[in-house]
């Protein structure tokens, strides 16, 4: 009777492997590093001559979602900010969501390079804001935004529809 049972604890041995909770129960884990906070304050040099920025803003749509992007040229912080609608009101919210990004981090907008599109949307800026509206030429596309969309913001669209677990197809 003896015999049966051991046979089986050897052949259950060869089959599963030795007991894997046996193994790592036993064994210790090894304390962690500890960690320091590397956060600091950046030298007020760089504020000083770096303060007023320019903001690049544009607009793109995926999947009938519309955004109000926005890059600037010396920190190089983007936004993308969803917006119902191109009216007045959305745009006019995303940018002050944006502006007191900026400010909270001791910078000031001062000058928006934006296409020609939206600049009925930004006349009312210039009274509420103080920021200057520097439109592109008819016709052009703001190449700084452009670039911030086509090869950033929508690069990284593409790249999470790929990795989500089901399957998406675009119409």
């Amino acid at each position: 009777m003896w015999s049966h049972q051991e046979e089986a604890i050897n052949h259950a041995e060869a089959i599963f492997g030795p007991d894997a909770s046996t193994l790592k129960g036993k064994s210790t884990r090894p304390t962690p590093k500890k960690t320091y906070d590397n956060f600091f304050s950046p030298p007020e040099e760089l504020y000083q001559h770096n303060r007023s920025i320019t903001v690049c803003i544009d607009h793109m749509e995926i999947e009938n979602a519309k955004f109000l992007t926005c890059i600037d040229t010396t920190v190089r912080y983007r936004s993308c900010i969803p917006v119902q609608n191109l009216k007045t009101d959305p745009v006019f919210e995303a940018l002050d969501k944006i502006f007191r990004r900026y400010n909270k981090a001791g910078f000031q907008v001062k000058t928006i390079k934006c296409d020609r599109a939206l600049i009925p949307l930004t006349d009312d800026m210039l009274d509420n804001m103080g920021v200057t509206i520097d439109p592109t030429a008819a016709g052009d596309h703001e190449p700084t935004a452009e670039q911030n969309n086509s090869r950033t913001l929508k690069e990284r669209v593409r790249v999470a529809l790929a990795q989500l677990p089901t399957k998406w197809s675009q119409r």
